[in-house]
């Protein structure tokens, strides 16, 4: 093993290292996801943990390492959410209620659990191209995972045979991962907005087909 990784297993193996470690990596994602990655020095995110700028480096080699973990953090505690969520569900659930089971939790994640995943959101295309190419990595996995959930909807039949999944994926998870940027807690709960995508996604926009043919017209008459 290198003197590097041995210098990274003592910083992360002892317990106050550890604590002292998270605690930068708490600061960076607040001030990642309030200033963006550009607009966030070394000393910003010190200030926020409340430590020297130089001590950041005991435990990590640059802004883009603390960059880097901030990303992954993020989607691993959303996929971890939705994954473990679903799978808590009784065996016999049918897909809408494993589609809002999903929805809830990813929302919940990026909504009520804060930092890491808005930071996700919001500089993930700030970040350096090694950065991302790494991160994107855990986004790949978790974008299968919902490409897995949207194939079994398909095949019970929720979901018409001739929609296109990628679009429908991409759609769900650019809405909910945007909800960060308009979501009021006092105006909505996040059970009720998640409903809301649910019945966008299963049932659409359009006029229901058992009114009439002309109760369209009429409304427009009316207004």
């Amino acid at each position: 093993m290198s003197e590097g990784l041995s210098t990274q297993s003592r910083r992360t193996s002892n317990p106050k290292s550890a604590i002292t470690r998270q605690r930068i990596l708490d600061a960076a994602a607040r001030a990642f996801s309030l200033k963006g990655y550009a607009a966030t020095t070394i000393n910003d995110i010190a200030m926020t943990a409340e430590m020297q700028g130089g001590s950041i480096y005991y435990y990590f080699e640059s802004k883009d390492d603390i960059l880097q973990e901030v990303l992954d953090v993020g989607i691993t505690r959303v996929f971890s959410a939705v994954h473990l969520t679903i799978g808590s569900l009784p065996a016999s659930s049918t897909f809408s209620e494993k589609l809002k089971a999903a929805v809830t939790a990813h929302l919940t994640m990026l909504l009520q659990q804060g930092d890491y995943t808005s930071a996700n959101i919001r500089v993930f295309e700030q970040a350096p191209s090694a950065v991302k190419r790494q991160n994107r990595k855990l986004r790949a996995s978790y974008g299968e995972y919902w490409s897995r959930l949207l194939s079994e909807g398909q095949r019970s039949g929720e979901i018409r045979k001739n929609v296109d999944l990628t679009v429908l994926r991409l759609m769900i998870l650019g809405a909910m991962n945007w909800a960060v940027t308009w979501y009021l807690a006092d105006r909505m709960p996040i059970s009720e907005l998640a409903q809301k995508f649910c019945d966008i996604v299963l049932r659409g926009v359009e006029l229901d087909s058992s009114l009439p043919a002309n109760f369209a017209k009429k409304r427009r008459n009316r207004s």
